[in-house]
């Protein structure tokens, strides 16, 4: 199974396939693919410190 997840961030505001974070009930699927794309920024942060 395939799944596609567009993370964007638009003018300071983060949307997760056209759906506004906070704002809009996301999926199970699309809050999956959110904590891992959080998950790799903050390592990715890390070791560019």
């Amino acid at each position: 199974m395939k799944v596609t997840v567009i993370i964007e961030n638009v003018g300071g505001v983060f949307f997760v396939n056209h759906k506004r974070l906070g704002h809009d009930k996301l999926s199970d699927m699309e809050k999956v693919a959110l904590n891992e794309f959080i998950k790799e920024y903050k390592q990715s942060n890390q070791e560019a410190c």
